[in-house]
């Protein structure tokens, strides 16, 4: 790629949250929307609202799983005003997505936004600023936004749409460990992807390669609540969103999104199933093999069986599934929906980042050698 797109400004610190009112006052905020679910809202929102001062405020706390255009809609007309300095996502990936889609609508009520495209200015009109609650989706550095319609999600993008500020606070992030493996998952597998990505370089490398380090490093501890582990996890997550954010993700996402589409399985653990068979395929590509290689120089391992080894030996401690029978899936089930799961992947736009070509049989072998 000759573009990088980033966060203008980057803070991490635990507790951070407690200065939001002085960060957004020093970049000439006076009216802020702030965007939510109700589960932020009940535990943290008190502290937010503290925070925040003498800034006016107005807050959104709808935002549901995967958000629809149609809730889009719903939520600007639900608004007492239209007019802000900046909105402020503070939450998983879902509320920032919907924060993304907001801004555009915001900014200009007319838009399409089943029709968001990197070749269009976007024109906004407030600032976008991200406080991450979860360690893993890097949809706080991502240009990408992800909504459904009712023909199924809508996975799109625009440089305009990366946050200009994003407030990383560990402090905030989850202590149930059913979403921090998922979604530490989500950020190995953001990593190793950025790299194997046809458009990767030298920049998006350097970040992947620490962040696999880093989350291989500290997912375990993560998981039992170590507060330096979460910590370090937090920032790896959105070293891996920048990274894959200027490179583009491949084939485990390809075969993930079309998966947890099908089977209504949450993404960190789709895509995570993926990753695996995706290494040993596109290890035949001399570039990405010592791309790998190089990996397993940094973990100590011998190989890339070893490598593969090792990441099977960390999902099984972490309890991310290795293959779908693990998730209770029935085999006759899965067989039938085969010709949907390699429809669904072929027609995915990050096949196209893949740095070997994946032709359907190709897809629906490791679909069926990975139940």
């Amino acid at each position: 790629m000759s573009l990088f797109k980033f966060p203008r400004t980057i803070y991490f610190q635990r507790d951070i949250i407690d200065s939001l009112g002085d960060i957004l006052e020093k970049e000439g905020v006076k009216n802020v929307l702030i965007i939510t679910d109700k589960n932020v809202q009940n535990s943290i929102g008190g502290r937010v609202e503290k925070a925040l001062g003498s800034i006016e405020r107005e807050f959104f706390t709808g935002v549901l799983p995967e958000p629809s255009i149609k809730q889009i809609r719903e939520a600007v007309s639900s608004l007492k005003s239209h007019e802000y300095d900046a909105i402020v996502a503070i939450g998983g990936g879902s509320v920032i997505d919907f924060s993304k889609a907001m801004a555009v609508t915001l900014s200009d009520p007319q838009a399409d936004l089943g029709s968001i495209s990197p070749f269009e200015s976007l024109d906004l009109k407030m600032k976008i600023v991200a406080v991450p609650t979860t360690s893993g989706t890097g949809s706080d550095v991502s240009f990408g936004v992800v909504l459904s319609d009712e023909e199924g999600k809508l996975a799109m993008g625009n440089y305009e749409l990366v946050p200009e500020i994003d407030i990383l606070d560990p402090s905030l992030t989850p202590v149930d460990k059913k979403i921090i493996v998922p979604t530490g998952i989500d950020a190995l597998v953001h990593s190793f992807e950025a790299i194997a990505s046809n458009t990767s370089n030298v920049f998006t490398d350097a970040l992947a390669e620490r962040a696999i380090e880093t989350v291989f490093n500290n997912l375990e501890k993560a998981e039992k609540n170590d507060e330096t582990a979460k910590d370090l996890m937090h920032i790896s997550a959105t070293m891996a969103g920048i990274a894959f954010s200027n490179s583009g993700t491949a084939s485990a996402h390809a075969l993930g999104h079309s998966f947890g589409a099908t089977f209504h399985v949450p993404h960190g653990t789709s895509v995570g199933l993926f990753l695996i068979p995706t290494i040993a395929f596109n290890s035949q590509n001399p570039e990405t093999r010592e791309k790998y290689l190089r990996i397993c120089r940094t973990l100590n391992v011998r190989d890339i069986e070893s490598l593969i080894r090792e990441l099977k030996g960390l999902f099984v401690r972490v309890g991310q599934p290795v293959h779908v029978s693990e998730l209770g899936i029935d085999k006759k089930t899965y067989t039938l929906k085969l010709d949907q799961l390699v429809a669904l992947s072929m027609r995915d736009s990050e096949l196209a980042f893949n740095p070997v070509l994946l032709g359907d049989e190709d897809l629906r072998k490791i679909f069926v050698e990975n139940f």
